[in-house]
């Protein structure tokens, strides 16, 4: 299950209102509800930015990868208002964090999140489960060089399964030991990094629990 399917399930509405709800501007809108002809003939620019990403799609389709992506915009951008409800001066940080198609040669390994709390500012990633493949497995991947990114900008790392409402938060700012997997087959037979995520990392997910948790991370 991918972050579309997986956040509409979650969300329990059709994502393009949600979108709307935010600001999304219609291009977006037209991934979302599938409408590739309106989208290739009134945003080309976008359709073709589209296509380019060939890289970041693994196996999918441009529209099921759109999909995708412009849904995990959505939850980052809820995500957001979490951790501005505990009070942590919060913002965007990727490269598409204007809500806008880059074309593949723009895209960038910028982390989700820039984060400052009484002085200190720190990133953080944040990835999602929607199967509760890691409540079942106690592993979880990273594709690429994430895991190194995040060891050298020592990151927080906020991993949230969606399907079984937990989350873990792990600091790289710590040893966070990992297995080198070359060739990964659900991403498309490119590099991985393998963490163990045991029942013991764990907790309820709730808007108020993951904003305490991260604020709690620069008292540490």
């Amino acid at each position: 299950m991918g972050a579309f399917s997986g956040a509409t399930e979650f969300f329990r509405m059709p994502l393009s209102q949600l979108a709307r709800r935010y600001g999304y501007a219609e291009d977006n809108i037209c991934i979302l509800e599938g409408d590739l002809q309106k989208l290739r003939e009134q945003f080309s620019e976008t359709y073709d930015n589209l296509c380019s990403c060939t890289h970041q799609a693994d196996q999918r389709s441009p529209l099921k990868y759109g999909q995708d992506l412009v849904a995990s915009w959505l939850v980052e951008d809820v995500f957001l208002r979490v951790f501005w409800a505990a009070g942590l001066d919060a913002s965007l940080d990727g490269a598409d964090q204007g809500r806008k198609v880059l074309r593949n040669v723009k895209t960038s390994s910028s982390s989700d999140f820039s984060i400052s709390c009484e002085g200190y500012r720190r990133k953080l990633e944040l990835m999602n489960d929607y199967t509760g493949f890691w409540a079942r497995s106690h592993k979880m991947h990273l594709r690429d060089n994430k895991y190194l990114k995040m060891q050298r900008e020592k990151s927080l790392f906020l991993a949230v399964s969606m399907a079984t409402r937990e989350f873990a938060l792990l600091d790289f700012a710590e040893e966070i030991p990992a297995r080198l997997i070359p060739h990964h087959i659900p991403y498309g037979n490119k590099p991985a990094y393998e963490l163990s995520l045991p029942s013991s990392l764990l907790h309820t997910a709730t808007s108020a629990a993951i904003g305490q948790a991260v604020k709690a991370r620069f008292h540490a």
